[in-house]
């Protein structure tokens, strides 16, 4: 059926005298518009080129490089992650990484330091996964028909495996753990003892816990053979990021946890990267009186306060949980948890189970946390919830603005301007606080939603609201937000 798509533009004020002005298209024509914006805004970031250049020594990495080289300049360059980890880096030094070449491990920053690249092509590539599992086969048939293990030890719990590079992917089963000491299929409730009972194609068990095998279900034989390349996300964050660093220009993928991950931080920013394909390892261990492991991953994150963190024009997709976030929930600790200066601003979000996610809890601690001069502004966010982190136990996670109805959000000068939400499986915003007073304000928005499916969850108080003919005054009542652009896609 050919899809009808309602465009209200509200920079007419909702409810004055004479209405809204409606305007009609094919939904083709104007998710057409969309699609040429997107893909402007990533060709220019995966062309970007790399202008954070630092004022102190630099040294190069390629992957023709020799760790015994000084590394300080392209003719000798450095070869390995361990080798620049192990370097006595100071501020205002930065570190190279040529174009075009790979690298595998876990970058992890210096105070102070910029990483970026140099020379011509492609970014150059980090990766969390240890190896190509296609390429490295290692992979042996087991007792249980279409069942391969891969046999060599990965102590460290794999969130999903990546076939071709994004073609494909696995889906994590998780055991939950009962009482009695029986273990069942997250999925289907059918009683999993472990890789012996995998079904289903590309379905995967990984026993991190005791023998450290990871077993994936094949009905067209073996992995190696099936395809091309397969990366392994390996729990663990591709980089670690401290104080007063500037990530620029690298493509960043493969990671179980993060691609890049930091706890309280000053001074974090990341410009024109890549990161994809983050995620899925287990967070918590499932508890003692029964349950699952709880799995996380996202693509940018800061956990605890920050000042001074920016994202700007970056590509980021296909993470298990958030593309972006700044969150934390600490009940524990006295150390504030004050989030200042935070600004996300033209990055394309993707096929991420949330696209931004933000939250601040634990109010009631002695120090005084809150969120000050935050601005998410001119970000294309598309297709939230409907990307491989769909394999949430949870249903309908997603959402293009993630801030959780149980936490209290204390913010001052929080603008949300002149994005693109771009349908979500779930929530297409999710936008709450303690106090009406903290809510953020929006203005000049894009909303693309189903006609009847899920709006969000916003206010103080909260409520759900559809996407519907309502949405638009739900909007402008509840968020303050005039100047907007609703579109409905009716099919």
């Amino acid at each position: 059926m050919k899809h009808i798509v309602l465009l209200f533009s509200a920079l007419l004020l909702l409810g004055c005298a004479g209405g809204a002005r409606i305007e009609q298209e094919s939904s083709s024509a104007t998710l057409r518009k969309i699609d040429r914006q997107a893909e402007r805004m990533k060709r220019k970031i995966l062309s970007a080129e790399s202008v954070a250049l630092p004022a102190g020594t630099i040294y190069y990495v390629s992957a023709e490089g020799d760790d015994a080289n000084d590394g300080l300049s392209p003719e000798r360059p450095l070869l390995s992650i361990a080798k620049v980890n192990a370097l006595n880096l100071q501020p205002e030094d930065g570190v190279l990484f040529r174009r075009g070449d790979l690298w595998r491990g876990q970058l992890l920053t210096q105070k102070g330091v910029t990483y970026s690249a140099y020379g011509e092509g492609e970014k150059p590539r980090l990766y969390g996964s240890p190896c190509d599992a296609a390429v490295e086969d290692r992979w042996v048939a087991t007792d249980t028909p279409n069942v391969y293990m891969y046999d060599m030890e990965l102590a460290d719990d794999v969130g999903t495996l990546v076939f071709n590079h994004g073609e494909a992917n696995a889906i994590k089963i998780l055991k939950v753990y009962h009482a009695d000491g029986t273990t069942t299929n997250v999925y289907t409730g059918e009683p999993f003892a472990g890789g012996c009972d995998l079904k289903r194609d590309l379905d995967f068990f990984h026993d991190y816990r005791d023998e450290k095998r990871l077993y994936l279900c094949s009905t067209e034989g073996n992995p190696a053979e099936r395809f091309a390349s397969i990366e392994m996300n390996v729990r663990g964050c591709v980089i670690t990021a401290v104080d007063n660093v500037h990530i620029d220009n690298l493509c960043i993928k493969y990671g179980g946890s993060h691609g890049i991950g930091s706890g309280t931080t000053k001074g974090l920013t990341v410009t024109n990267c890549e990161i994809g394909w983050i995620g899925g390892s287990m967070l918590m261990p499932a508890p003692p009186e029964g349950g699952r492991d709880a799995r996380y991953g996202n693509g940018i994150e800061i956990y605890g306060g920050c000042d001074h963190f920016e994202v700007r024009d970056c590509y980021i997709y296909q993470c298990y949980d958030a593309g972006i976030t700044n969150q934390n929930q600490d009940a524990v600790s006295d150390s504030s948890r004050t989030m200042r200066n935070v600004t996300y601003a033209n990055n394309l979000v993707e096929r991420c189970e949330m696209s931004i996610e933000y939250y601040l809890g634990a109010q009631n601690m002695p120090t005084e946390s809150y969120m000050q001069n935050i601005l998410f502004e001119g970000n294309i966010l598309r297709w939230a919830g409907y990307g491989w982190g769909d394999q949430h136990p949870e249903p309908a996670w997603g959402a293009h603005l993630k801030s959780w109805w149980m936490h209290y959000n204390k913010a001052e000068n929080f603008i949300i301007r002149n994005n693109i939400f771009d349908r979500s499986d779930a929530n297409l915003v999710n936008v709450v606080a303690g106090d009406a007073e903290w809510l953020p304000e929006m203005a000049g928005n894009t909303y693309v939603q189903y006609l009847g499916a899920d709006g969000g969850r916003i206010g103080q108080p909260w409520a759900d609201y559809k996407f519907d003919d309502e949405f638009p005054k739900v909007v402008e009542q509840v968020l303050g937000e005039k100047d907007i652009n609703i579109t409905f896609i009716k099919q």
